[in-house]
């Protein structure tokens, strides 16, 4: 019976992500079937992994609380069963779980632990925390220290490894660049993390490449060709539910650009009513700024007042002092 199991869960599990993208609703019920099986699988290191193939799944779908839960009954057991690598894995995939629905403090704490001096994780898992802190700092807007960790993480990368992490740095490096209008070198950035996200066949990261690339035509006020590259990810959105709102966050801004505020507006909603589906708070805040903006342009001065009033709960909520002065202190720990 036990070998059977094995040899049934270690199937799901391939065949889930042999389907990743070619069937994604198939490659999640085939990842559900491996965790139904996981209790009565002796082998911890498998049934860990068929909890973290679950969770990453739902992940993948934006059922965030739900992939969470299978991630931490995979952490339970790489825990009690001392798999350092594994822990090392689900602990920087559940901060980034956090991370977007906002939960900036929890993200902060999951990352801390992937780059403590003792905690003998592999370099790939620290590279993933200092992108992941990169990030919180760049949630917080600030630009400059979210680019000098996500240099962090580039300077620990070596060709040896996967194209996915290796993709992953550059798209970071990006993103910085983007909002720091270093448009030329957001644009050298992205020349290079395109071909290794297109090796690797990750549609994910081909989205979120697609939607930069037309953020730096954008910024250098080529609306055209930022049309263009939205239209490319537009494709992509079957496998690609975590990039819908920055899709239509992107696709308002360019029908701004070009003075559409009727279509401008239609779309933010649609990206604010995405964003709440989804809890990616992050996002949420950034509608309702844009929305007030909107409305003081247009002389609605009620309806601006509301999206301003949203923006700023939404922002005290998410962009806490104290996850600031969290990141603050985990640096010069870490300096120690």
């Amino acid at each position: 019976m036990q070998p059977a199991v094995i040899a049934d869960i270690a199937h799901l599990i391939n065949e889930s992500v042999r389907l990743t993208y070619a069937e994604p609703h198939a490659s999640l019920k085939l990842a559900e079937q491996a965790s139904r099986l996981a209790p009565s699988c002796p082998d911890p290191l498998l049934a860990a992994t068929a909890w973290q193939r679950y969770g990453n799944m739902l992940f993948a779908f934006g059922q965030i609380p739900e992939g969470q839960m299978a991630h931490l009954k995979a952490l339970t057991i790489a825990e009690t069963e001392d798999l350092r690598a594994l822990r090392g894995e689900l602990l920087q995939e559940l901060a980034g779980a956090y991370y977007t629905q906002g939960n900036f403090d929890e993200a902060i704490d999951y990352w801390a632990d992937c780059l403590e001096a003792d905690a003998d994780f592999s370099t790939e898992t620290r590279i993933y925390a200092y992108i992941g802190l990169g990030q919180v700092y760049f949630a917080h807007e600030q630009f400059m220290a979210a680019l000098s960790q996500h240099l962090n993480a580039q300077a620990l990368t070596r060709d040896h490894m996967t194209l996915e992490l290796r993709a992953r740095v550059l798209i970071n490096l990006a993103a910085d660049q983007i909002a720091l209008h270093r448009w030329a070198d957001a644009g050298e950035t992205l020349d290079r993390a395109w071909p290794l996200a297109l090796e690797d066949g990750h549609k994910e990261y081909q989205g979120e490449i697609l939607v930069y690339r037309a953020e730096v035509a954008l910024g250098l006020g080529d609306t055209a060709t930022a049309w263009h590259f939205v239209a490319q990810a537009e494709q992509l959105r079957r496998v690609w539910h975590w990039g819908e709102t920055s899709e239509l966050m992107l696709k308002s801004r360019i029908l701004l650009a070009e003075g559409r505020v009727d279509a401008a507006l239609q779309a933010i909603h649609h990206a604010l009513d995405r964003s709440n589906e989804t809890g990616t708070g992050h996002k949420t805040f950034k509608a309702h700024h844009l929305l007030a903006q909107i409305y003081r342009e247009l002389g609605d001065q009620p309806a601006a007042e509301h999206h301003h009033r949203l923006y700023q709960e939404a922002y005290k909520r998410i962009v806490s002092t104290s996850s600031y002065n969290k990141l603050q202190a985990l640096e010069q720990r870490l300096a120690h």
